[in-house]
């Protein structure tokens, strides 16, 4: 980076992030702390099929509507059994092996028949929903909901509250103060250096906020620039990524995570992959694959770690029950929620199961009866000490399901 005069007016910016290096933004505070619980946010953009992740194989409507695709409760495409809900047995995907382990020992919760209330089917729209915490029909708040929540839960906001794979951000994060993308930190030591800090910093005396931002922006810098000088932290698990795109945002984000800076929430994005309007036996296998041993690698190198770190996973909606004519599935209602790790009631199936009759199903889609917000909140208020949920998700009433504690 070259010290001009127009980069150090960019530094001393009163509000926002502050650019020092490509993919590099940093907020204008500076003092980490330690010891927080983290929450974890995984984004599958692209609709994933909830009844291929977490099928009702045994189910004759379901077996009807999926004569090529469908998970089977024994032979081919035999799915990984994880117990019942309102009577009804389900299956893990078969490619899910290591999520089967992690629900058997009972850090993993599954939320079926969870998702937006919307009648859209679009992406972008469902999508924005998501990000803004909301419904259809709805106030658009000037906020994402995970900044709502840092904005509004008790105690300081800590300088480097929240991190993201996304070099522009998450959405979810929109408005957020103390937010860098987690591949930043390959930049980071080499991005302005201790000497060009000082000379930011003196040139900017006073009591303005633009000279304070810029001396709070410098002295944040030291700090990360020191800890990420030592050797980045080993995985502590034997849990090896893979070299799929889930991966490679997970693992750097469990190398932020290590450095004990103050982070307490993160989104990760998992995208496009779960559209999987064809051949969904080769695309999804693929895709689950991905996230089940992508997912257990990323706790396994967290190690105690995880004892503070949360991890919940959705998507913008599901999929139709029926299969379509290219051996896939179209955008549909409902799908499933993950829960795992720290404080999770694991190794159980929450929701309520509406059927798949056809006089129980939201225009030929598995319908909603668990509204996603209901499980976010859930784990903002037990896991993240949150108190002021009205102002994060105000159209809802508080309605927990136990799944954490």
């Amino acid at each position: 980076m070259t010290l001009t005069r127009r980069n150090i007016m960019a530094l001393a910016a009163g509000a926002g992030l502050v650019p020092f290096a490509p993919g590099v933004r940093i907020a204008k505070a500076a003092t980490p702390s330690a010891g927080n619980n983290i929450l974890v946010f995984i984004y599958l953009r692209g609709g994933m099929d909830g009844l291929a992740m977490v099928a009702p194989a045994e189910d004759g409507i379901y077996r009807d509507n999926r004569r090529n695709s469908a998970v089977r409760s024994s032979g081919v495409n035999a799915g990984l059994p994880v117990g019942t809900l309102d009577g009804t047995p389900f299956f893990l995907h078969p490619a899910a092996r290591q999520l089967k382990l992690m629900y058997d020992n009972k850090s993993l919760a599954i939320v079926h028949a969870a998702g937006v209330p919307t009648t859209s089917r679009s992406h972008f729209e469902s999508q924005a929903l998501v990000d803004l915490g909301m419904a259809s029909n709805e106030p658009t708040p000037g906020a994402g909901w995970l900044t709502r929540h840092l904005q509004t839960r008790p105690g300081a906001l800590g300088d480097f509250s929240a991190t993201t794979d996304s070099a522009t951000g998450s959405s979810a994060l929109v408005g957020a103060v103390g937010l860098i993308p987690t591949e930043s930190l390959e930049y980071l030591p080499n991005s302005i250096d201790a000497q060009r800090g000082a000379l930011i910093a003196a040139v900017n005396e006073g009591n303005s906020a633009s000279a304070q931002a810029a001396r709070r922006t410098v002295k944040l810098l030291d700090v990360i620039r020191d800890k990420t000088a030592k050797a980045p932290p080993a995985p502590t698990g034997n849990g090896s990524y893979t070299f799929g795109p889930l991966s490679q945002s997970l693992k750097p984000l469990a190398r932020v995570l290590k450095l004990d800076l103050g982070v307490e929430v993160a989104v990760v994005d998992y995208p496009a992959v779960w559209d999987t309007h064809e051949n969904i036996l080769q695309f999804f296998t693929n895709a689950t694959r991905e996230f089940s041993d992508s997912l257990f690698a990323f706790t396994d190198d967290l190690g105690d770690l995880m004892s503070r770190v949360t991890i919940v996973a959705m998507t913008e909606f599901g999929r139709r029950v029926e299969e379509n004519s290219n051996g896939g599935t179209d955008h549909g209602e409902a799908s499933c929620m993950l829960a795992l790790g720290a404080g999770v009631n694991g190794g159980k199936i929450y929701g309520q199961w509406p059927g798949l009759a056809d006089t129980k199903l939201s225009g030929g889609d598995l319908k909603v009866t668990t509204d996603y917000r209901q499980v976010l909140s859930e784990l903002l208020v037990k896991r993240m000490g949150q108190t002021s949920l009205d102002q994060i998700f105000p159209t809802i009433k508080y309605t927990p399901l136990g799944l954490a504690r």
